[in-house]
Protein backbone atom coordinates (compact mmCIF):
# COMPACT_ATOMS: atom_id res chain seq x y z
CA UNK A 1 0.00 0.00 0.00
CA UNK A 2 1.38 3.57 -1.21
CA UNK A 3 2.24 5.56 1.89
CA UNK A 4 1.29 9.18 0.75
CA UNK A 5 1.30 12.62 2.29
CA UNK A 6 -1.38 14.33 4.18
CA UNK A 7 -0.92 17.22 2.01
CA UNK A 8 -0.19 15.71 -1.49
CA UNK A 9 -3.63 13.97 -0.53
CA UNK A 10 -5.83 16.85 0.01
CA UNK A 11 -4.63 18.42 -2.79
CA UNK A 12 -4.81 15.56 -5.26
CA UNK A 13 -8.23 15.75 -3.96
CA UNK A 14 -9.10 19.32 -4.70
CA UNK A 15 -8.02 18.48 -7.97
CA UNK A 16 -10.21 15.59 -8.56
CA UNK A 17 -13.03 17.36 -7.61
CA UNK A 18 -12.43 20.94 -9.49
CA UNK A 19 -11.40 18.37 -12.31
CA UNK A 20 -15.75 17.66 -11.88
CA UNK A 21 -16.92 21.33 -11.77
CA UNK A 22 -16.79 21.86 -8.05
CA UNK A 23 -16.08 24.86 -6.61
CA UNK A 24 -12.51 25.41 -5.13
CA UNK A 25 -14.00 26.30 -1.65
CA UNK A 26 -15.92 23.39 -1.37
CA UNK A 27 -12.91 20.57 -2.97
CA UNK A 28 -10.86 22.01 -0.22
CA UNK A 29 -13.46 21.57 2.53
CA UNK A 30 -14.33 17.87 1.48
CA UNK A 31 -10.57 16.76 0.84
CA UNK A 32 -9.94 18.05 3.85
CA UNK A 33 -12.38 16.19 5.75
CA UNK A 34 -11.43 13.16 3.65
CA UNK A 35 -7.59 13.30 5.01
CA UNK A 36 -8.54 14.19 8.36
CA UNK A 37 -10.79 11.06 9.21
CA UNK A 38 -7.87 9.06 7.65
CA UNK A 39 -5.12 10.95 9.81
CA UNK A 40 -7.61 10.38 13.07
CA UNK A 41 -7.92 6.59 12.46
CA UNK A 42 -10.90 6.52 10.30
CA UNK A 43 -9.67 4.74 6.54
CA UNK A 44 -12.85 3.52 5.67
CA UNK A 45 -14.38 7.50 5.53
CA UNK A 46 -10.97 8.47 3.90
CA UNK A 47 -9.65 8.82 0.63
CA UNK A 48 -11.13 5.82 -0.73
CA UNK A 49 -14.35 7.85 -1.24
CA UNK A 50 -12.70 10.18 -3.86
CA UNK A 51 -13.76 8.30 -6.88
CA UNK A 52 -17.67 7.83 -5.15
CA UNK A 53 -17.55 11.28 -4.56
CA UNK A 54 -16.15 12.61 -8.09
CA UNK A 55 -18.89 10.00 -10.01
CA UNK A 56 -21.80 11.86 -7.18
CA UNK A 57 -20.88 14.75 -9.43
CA UNK A 58 -21.07 13.22 -12.62
CA UNK A 59 -24.23 11.02 -11.95
CA UNK A 60 -26.03 14.26 -10.52
CA UNK A 61 -26.52 13.06 -7.37
CA UNK A 62 -24.48 16.06 -5.95
CA UNK A 63 -24.95 19.57 -7.61
CA UNK A 64 -21.53 21.44 -7.05
CA UNK A 65 -21.69 24.95 -5.54
CA UNK A 66 -25.29 25.07 -4.45
CA UNK A 67 -26.08 26.68 -1.06
CA UNK A 68 -27.43 25.95 2.28
CA UNK A 69 -31.16 27.37 2.02
CA UNK A 70 -33.39 27.90 5.41
CA UNK A 71 -37.04 26.69 5.06
CA UNK A 72 -38.15 27.08 8.56
CA UNK A 73 -36.12 29.49 11.38
CA UNK A 74 -36.88 30.64 14.67
CA UNK A 75 -34.51 32.10 17.07
CA UNK A 76 -32.87 28.81 18.43
CA UNK A 77 -33.97 26.27 15.47
CA UNK A 78 -34.06 26.00 11.82
CA UNK A 79 -35.02 23.63 9.50
CA UNK A 80 -32.91 23.56 5.97
CA UNK A 81 -32.28 22.10 2.75
CA UNK A 82 -28.64 21.57 1.26
CA UNK A 83 -29.88 21.48 -2.15
CA UNK A 84 -28.13 18.38 -2.63
CA UNK A 85 -24.52 19.78 -2.69
CA UNK A 86 -22.13 17.56 -1.10
CA UNK A 87 -22.96 16.12 2.62
CA UNK A 88 -19.87 17.10 4.41
CA UNK A 89 -20.19 21.08 2.63
CA UNK A 90 -23.77 21.27 3.72
CA UNK A 91 -23.29 19.43 7.43
CA UNK A 92 -20.31 22.45 7.95
CA UNK A 93 -22.83 25.20 7.23
CA UNK A 94 -25.47 23.84 9.13
CA UNK A 95 -23.67 23.18 12.15
CA UNK A 96 -22.21 26.84 11.81
CA UNK A 97 -25.89 28.14 11.83
CA UNK A 98 -26.27 25.72 14.93
CA UNK A 99 -23.28 27.22 16.84
CA UNK A 100 -24.56 30.67 15.89
CA UNK A 101 -27.69 30.29 17.13
CA UNK A 102 -26.10 29.02 21.04
CA UNK A 103 -23.95 31.37 21.61
CA UNK A 104 -26.20 33.71 23.49
CA UNK A 105 -28.91 30.45 24.69
CA UNK A 106 -28.93 27.51 26.42
CA UNK A 107 -29.82 25.43 22.89
CA UNK A 108 -29.88 25.96 19.74
CA UNK A 109 -31.36 22.62 17.01
CA UNK A 110 -31.13 22.47 13.31
CA UNK A 111 -32.48 19.89 11.08
CA UNK A 112 -31.38 19.13 7.74
CA UNK A 113 -32.40 17.42 4.45
CA UNK A 114 -31.73 17.27 1.19
CA UNK A 115 -28.16 16.18 1.83
CA UNK A 116 -25.58 14.28 0.12
CA UNK A 117 -23.88 11.35 2.15
CA UNK A 118 -21.65 13.56 5.32
CA UNK A 119 -18.68 10.70 5.76
CA UNK A 120 -17.45 10.84 9.44
CA UNK A 121 -19.84 12.77 11.52
CA UNK A 122 -17.53 13.36 14.22
CA UNK A 123 -15.73 16.50 12.21
CA UNK A 124 -19.06 18.26 12.45
CA UNK A 125 -19.89 17.39 15.96
CA UNK A 126 -15.79 18.49 16.68
CA UNK A 127 -16.86 22.12 15.20
CA UNK A 128 -18.64 22.84 18.48
CA UNK A 129 -16.81 21.74 20.77
CA UNK A 130 -13.67 24.10 19.10
CA UNK A 131 -15.89 26.55 19.87
CA UNK A 132 -16.39 25.67 23.45
CA UNK A 133 -19.60 23.91 23.21
CA UNK A 134 -21.02 20.90 23.51
CA UNK A 135 -22.50 19.25 19.37
CA UNK A 136 -24.37 16.43 19.20
CA UNK A 137 -25.61 15.05 15.53
CA UNK A 138 -27.33 12.21 14.32
CA UNK A 139 -28.10 11.15 10.87
CA UNK A 140 -30.51 8.59 9.04
CA UNK A 141 -30.24 7.71 5.11
CA UNK A 142 -32.88 9.84 3.85
CA UNK A 143 -35.70 7.38 4.17
CA UNK A 144 -33.26 5.27 1.44
CA UNK A 145 -29.66 3.68 2.33
CA UNK A 146 -31.20 0.41 3.94
CA UNK A 147 -28.15 -1.37 5.52
CA UNK A 148 -29.66 -3.15 8.63
CA UNK A 149 -31.83 -5.69 9.97
CA UNK A 150 -33.49 -4.34 13.02
CA UNK A 151 -33.33 -6.67 15.65
CA UNK A 152 -35.03 -10.29 15.54
CA UNK A 153 -35.42 -9.83 11.42
CA UNK A 154 -33.68 -10.51 8.70
CA UNK A 155 -33.78 -8.03 5.90
CA UNK A 156 -32.28 -4.68 6.30
CA UNK A 157 -34.98 -2.05 7.20
CA UNK A 158 -32.49 0.62 8.51
CA UNK A 159 -30.01 2.44 7.87
CA UNK A 160 -26.34 2.29 10.15
CA UNK A 161 -27.56 5.88 11.89
CA UNK A 162 -24.72 7.30 13.58
CA UNK A 163 -24.71 9.33 16.34
CA UNK A 164 -21.58 11.64 17.26
CA UNK A 165 -21.06 14.12 20.51
CA UNK A 166 -18.46 16.40 21.29
CA UNK A 167 -17.34 17.90 24.72
CA UNK A 168 -14.59 20.32 25.27
CA UNK A 169 -11.90 19.60 27.78
CA UNK A 170 -10.19 22.03 29.45
CA UNK A 171 -6.40 20.99 30.59
CA UNK A 172 -6.66 17.85 27.89
CA UNK A 173 -5.45 18.40 23.96
CA UNK A 174 -8.52 16.47 22.63
CA UNK A 175 -12.24 17.06 23.25
CA UNK A 176 -14.08 13.69 23.83
CA UNK A 177 -15.95 12.77 20.67
CA UNK A 178 -18.19 9.70 20.75
CA UNK A 179 -18.32 8.61 17.10
CA UNK A 180 -20.71 5.75 16.44
CA UNK A 181 -23.15 4.11 13.99
CA UNK A 182 -25.65 1.93 15.77
CA UNK A 183 -25.05 -1.30 14.14
CA UNK A 184 -22.11 -3.74 14.41
CA UNK A 185 -20.21 -2.43 11.55
CA UNK A 186 -20.70 0.46 9.00
CA UNK A 187 -20.91 0.59 5.27
CA UNK A 188 -17.35 2.25 5.04
CA UNK A 189 -15.82 -0.24 7.28
CA UNK A 190 -17.13 -3.15 4.98
CA UNK A 191 -16.18 -1.20 1.76
CA UNK A 192 -12.48 -1.41 3.23
CA UNK A 193 -13.17 -5.03 3.92
CA UNK A 194 -14.17 -5.60 0.56
CA UNK A 195 -10.49 -3.40 -1.02
CA UNK A 196 -8.35 -5.50 1.37
CA UNK A 197 -10.16 -8.85 0.76
CA UNK A 198 -10.18 -9.28 4.44
CA UNK A 199 -13.67 -11.07 6.15
CA UNK A 200 -16.16 -8.86 8.28
CA UNK A 201 -15.77 -9.37 12.09
CA UNK A 202 -17.46 -12.11 13.35
CA UNK A 203 -21.68 -11.51 14.09
CA UNK A 204 -21.55 -8.01 11.95
CA UNK A 205 -23.59 -9.47 8.94
CA UNK A 206 -25.47 -12.38 7.77
CA UNK A 207 -26.69 -12.98 4.25
CA UNK A 208 -29.23 -13.08 2.35
CA UNK A 209 -31.06 -15.82 4.34
CA UNK A 210 -30.07 -14.00 7.48
CA UNK A 211 -27.47 -16.50 8.43
CA UNK A 212 -24.15 -15.57 10.31
CA UNK A 213 -21.09 -14.97 7.84
CA UNK A 214 -18.05 -12.99 7.96
CA UNK A 215 -17.83 -13.15 3.51
CA UNK A 216 -18.42 -9.63 2.67
CA UNK A 217 -19.69 -10.40 -0.52
CA UNK A 218 -22.62 -12.24 1.03
CA UNK A 219 -23.48 -8.64 2.48
CA UNK A 220 -23.51 -7.26 -1.07
CA UNK A 221 -25.38 -9.93 -2.37
CA UNK A 222 -28.44 -9.00 -0.31
CA UNK A 223 -27.31 -9.82 3.37
CA UNK A 224 -28.03 -7.10 6.25
CA UNK A 225 -25.69 -5.71 9.08
CA UNK A 226 -26.70 -6.62 12.19
CA UNK A 227 -27.77 -3.80 14.96
CA UNK A 228 -25.17 -2.85 17.45
CA UNK A 229 -25.22 -5.41 21.08
CA UNK A 230 -26.13 -8.24 18.85
CA UNK A 231 -27.00 -11.05 20.02
CA UNK A 232 -27.39 -10.61 23.21
CA UNK A 233 -28.67 -6.81 22.85
CA UNK A 234 -29.05 -6.03 19.63
CA UNK A 235 -32.43 -4.42 20.56
CA UNK A 236 -30.80 -1.67 22.24
CA UNK A 237 -28.68 -1.19 18.96
CA UNK A 238 -32.32 -0.82 17.08
CA UNK A 239 -33.54 1.15 19.46
CA UNK A 240 -31.15 3.46 19.34
CA UNK A 241 -31.56 3.23 15.69
CA UNK A 242 -35.30 4.27 15.85
CA UNK A 243 -34.33 7.08 17.84
CA UNK A 244 -32.14 8.50 15.51
CA UNK A 245 -34.61 7.91 12.51
CA UNK A 246 -37.19 9.89 13.98
CA UNK A 247 -34.93 12.79 15.14
CA UNK A 248 -33.21 13.00 11.65
CA UNK A 249 -35.80 11.84 9.63
CA UNK A 250 -39.23 13.07 10.58
CA UNK A 251 -37.70 16.46 12.09
CA UNK A 252 -36.23 17.73 9.30
CA UNK A 253 -38.45 16.52 6.78
CA UNK A 254 -36.65 13.88 4.78
CA UNK A 255 -39.12 11.14 6.06
CA UNK A 256 -37.85 8.30 8.04
CA UNK A 257 -36.39 4.67 6.44
CA UNK A 258 -38.95 3.07 4.20
CA UNK A 259 -39.01 1.03 1.09
CA UNK A 260 -38.32 2.30 -2.23
CA UNK A 261 -37.55 6.28 -1.05
CA UNK A 262 -37.19 8.58 -3.88
CA UNK A 263 -33.95 9.68 -2.76
CA UNK A 264 -31.20 8.82 -0.59
CA UNK A 265 -28.47 10.47 1.56
CA UNK A 266 -27.93 12.10 5.10
CA UNK A 267 -30.86 13.48 6.90
CA UNK A 268 -29.14 15.39 9.84
CA UNK A 269 -30.59 16.01 13.44
CA UNK A 270 -27.99 18.99 14.90
CA UNK A 271 -28.06 20.39 18.15
CA UNK A 272 -25.70 22.48 20.00
CA UNK A 273 -25.14 23.33 24.11
CA UNK A 274 -24.21 25.59 25.30
CA UNK A 275 -22.39 25.14 29.06
CA UNK A 276 -22.24 28.70 29.85
CA UNK A 277 -25.53 28.64 30.24
CA UNK A 278 -25.50 26.63 33.34
CA UNK A 279 -21.75 27.73 35.04
CA UNK A 280 -18.82 29.17 33.43
CA UNK A 281 -16.94 27.58 31.17
CA UNK A 282 -13.87 27.29 33.62
CA UNK A 283 -15.98 25.42 36.26
CA UNK A 284 -17.70 23.24 33.32
CA UNK A 285 -14.53 22.18 31.64
CA UNK A 286 -12.61 21.69 35.31
CA UNK A 287 -15.34 19.14 36.04
CA UNK A 288 -14.89 17.08 32.62
CA UNK A 289 -11.23 17.05 32.93
CA UNK A 290 -11.91 15.78 36.54
CA UNK A 291 -14.05 12.95 35.49
CA UNK A 292 -11.68 12.21 32.63
CA UNK A 293 -8.66 12.19 35.10
CA UNK A 294 -11.22 10.14 37.53
CA UNK A 295 -12.15 7.40 34.93
CA UNK A 296 -8.48 6.70 33.63
CA UNK A 297 -7.57 6.01 36.73
CA UNK A 298 -8.96 2.66 36.80
CA UNK A 299 -6.32 -0.28 36.74
CA UNK A 300 -6.17 -1.75 33.13
CA UNK A 301 -7.59 -4.71 32.61
CA UNK A 302 -5.81 -8.45 31.37
CA UNK A 303 -4.61 -7.46 27.72
CA UNK A 304 -5.49 -3.25 28.15
CA UNK A 305 -2.61 -1.19 28.44
CA UNK A 306 -4.89 1.74 29.51
CA UNK A 307 -8.22 2.95 29.43
CA UNK A 308 -8.87 5.35 26.33
CA UNK A 309 -11.71 7.27 26.36
CA UNK A 310 -13.46 8.20 23.07
CA UNK A 311 -11.31 11.10 20.69
CA UNK A 312 -8.29 10.00 23.10
CA UNK A 313 -6.58 7.36 20.47
CA UNK A 314 -7.61 9.14 17.68
CA UNK A 315 -5.71 11.96 18.94
CA UNK A 316 -3.01 10.06 18.89
CA UNK A 317 -3.13 8.43 15.60
CA UNK A 318 -3.17 11.93 14.09
CA UNK A 319 0.14 12.77 15.92
CA UNK A 320 1.75 9.82 14.35
CA UNK A 321 0.09 10.06 11.04
CA UNK A 322 0.66 13.42 10.75
CA UNK A 323 4.44 12.78 10.62
CA UNK A 324 4.30 9.29 8.08
CA UNK A 325 1.45 9.70 6.05
CA UNK A 326 -1.50 8.39 5.06
CA UNK A 327 -1.45 4.49 3.81
CA UNK A 328 -4.05 3.89 0.72
CA UNK A 329 -4.97 0.54 0.63
CA UNK A 330 -4.03 -0.79 -3.44
CA UNK A 331 -7.62 -1.21 -4.44
CA UNK A 332 -8.80 2.35 -3.58
CA UNK A 333 -5.31 3.63 -4.85
CA UNK A 334 -6.03 1.93 -8.52
CA UNK A 335 -9.24 3.87 -8.46
CA UNK A 336 -7.52 6.90 -7.60
CA UNK A 337 -5.25 6.23 -10.00
CA UNK A 338 -7.44 5.69 -12.85
CA UNK A 339 -9.63 8.83 -12.02
CA UNK A 340 -6.64 10.88 -12.32
CA UNK A 341 -5.72 9.55 -15.83
CA UNK A 342 -8.78 10.64 -17.31
CA UNK A 343 -9.42 13.50 -15.38
CA UNK A 344 -5.59 14.10 -16.15
CA UNK A 345 -4.26 14.62 -13.31
CA UNK A 346 -0.55 14.30 -12.12
CA UNK A 347 -0.15 11.40 -8.85
CA UNK A 348 1.60 12.56 -6.03
CA UNK A 349 5.03 10.70 -5.08
CA UNK A 350 4.74 8.10 -2.06
CA UNK A 351 6.79 8.99 1.02
CA UNK A 352 9.58 6.81 2.57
Amino acid sequence: MPTISPEDLRQLGVRLFTGVGVPEADAELVADHMVESGLLGHDSHSVLRYPQYVNMVRDGSVIPGAKLEILQELPRMAQVSGNWNYGPVTATAAVELAIDKARDAALSVVTVKHCNHVARLGRFAALAAKENLIGMICANGHGSDLAVAPFGGRERRLPTNPLSVAIPTGAHEWPVVLDMTTSMTSGGALRQYRNRNEPAPEGSITDGDGRPTTDVEDYYAGGAILPLGFPATGHKGTGLALVIDVLAGALSGAGCSRADSPETGNALFIAVLNPEAFLPLEEFTAEVDRFIDWVKSSPPAAGFDEVLLPGENSHRIFQERSRGGLEVDDTAWAQISELAKELGIELPAAVG
